[in-house]
């Protein structure tokens, strides 16, 4: 009998994955691939809606003329939400809540700001028992991640390229989680997304601005030592957060990462790259990044902040290069336009 890699990883191995994107055909594949649960954000949602307008358009068309801007992204997010996790939720009740999410990403113009990203997760919540707050591993999101945890509600961290950020992740999820046991409050998990292929990009540029000349197996390599050490440092504390290595862009983001408690973010684009490539069933996550490699990559003064226990203190989390690039590619090209999606108003938003 033929099996493919992700036959392997679901057989043999604690390493699971869930799909990327809202794409309603998309993800009716990637489960029959073994998918156990679906991310998306506002770019995502954005672009389901401009790939299969006939699938979405009654739904749409029933969304009030009269809400406001926020307001309207909102109900555009919680039509692909929920039926992503109407697709999912037989995945959630086998694995008791473990698996078989869909995510619902708050708005990125509120990156820094608590109470109104405390407001929006708990209004995410209603939408159904298995969607996960997705939120930005800021300041004043991992603030919000503390309250939430304690209240019992599933959590992914986004915007997360940093080892400093996935353990502020982590630690704050520990104090909420703690908080929520003390008062019997059943408790859901919390996913430390590492953007892996988004720092990769990032740092491609910083690398070429500087005159480094470094090969593209050094770069391609960045994103994975960043998740490598925040996953031995996961391990070692036995923090109950799950890391996420997401914004892949080949194979070997998922190779090299294989085998560990991870949950990867995978694109159709990429899942048909690894069912090509046909990669060797080997684990891979305690194999180290090598040294001539890490050497060169700590000539870059930006894969440092990002690959040391310290590199940056929450304040600076939000002003992190690569976190702004992300946070203006999720408000312009996702939440601003779901804003005035098949609306008769016109914002002021860019004038």
């Amino acid at each position: 009998m033929n099996t493919t890699y992700f036959d392997w990883l679901q057989r043999e191995t604690p390493t699971r994955w869930w799909h990327d994107s809202g794409n309603p055909d998309e993800i009716d594949l990637a489960l029959k691939r073994h998918a156990m649960g679906v991310t998306t954000n506002p770019v995502l949602t954005f672009r389901t809606f401009r790939m299969q307008p006939e699938f979405w358009e009654a739904e749409v068309n029933k969304v009030s003329q009269e809400l406001d801007f926020e307001e309207r992204a909102e109900a555009l997010l919680k039509l692909v939400a929920t039926h992503a996790a109407s697709k999912v939720y037989d995945i959630y009740l086998a694995t008791n809540g473990e698996h078989g999410y869909a995510l619902g990403q708050l708005n990125p113009g509120r990156a820094g700001d608590y109470e109104g990203m405390l407001a929006q997760a708990r209004r995410y919540r209603a939408w159904a028992p298995n969607i996960a707050i997705k939120l930005p591993a800021t300041a004043a999101g991992i603030q919000v991640m503390e309250q939430i945890a304690a209240e019992g509600i599933p959590i992914c961290a986004t915007l997360n390229v940093s080892v400093s950020q996935a353990l502020a992740v982590a630690e704050a999820y520990e104090r909420g989680r703690k908080r929520a046991i003390e008062k019997g409050i059943k408790t859901a998990p919390c996913i430390a997304v590492q953007q892996v292929g988004r720092i990769d990009d990032y740092l491609r540029d910083v690398a070429m601005d500087m005159k480094l000349d470094l090969d593209e197996r050094i770069i391609k390599s960045a994103g994975i030592a960043i998740a490598k050490r925040s996953y031995q440092i996961f391990q070692e504390k036995g923090c109950h957060a799950v890391i996420m290595p997401a914004g892949l862009r080949g194979a070997h983001h998922l190779t090299a990462l294989s085998g560990g408690k991870v949950i990867f973010s995978m694109t159709t684009r990429v899942q048909d790259m690894v069912l090509e490539a046909n990669p060797e069933c080997k684990e891979h996550i305690n194999e180290p990044v090598a040294d001539d490699i890490m050497e060169k990559l700590l000539q870059i003064p930006e894969f440092v902040r990002a690959y040391e226990i310290d590199g940056m203190n929450p304040q600076e989390f939000i002003t992190f290069g690569v976190m702004q690039k992300m946070l203006s590619q999720f408000m312009e090209t996702g939440w601003s336009p779901l804003e005035t999606y098949q609306s008769n108003k016109e914002s002021a938003r860019w004038i």
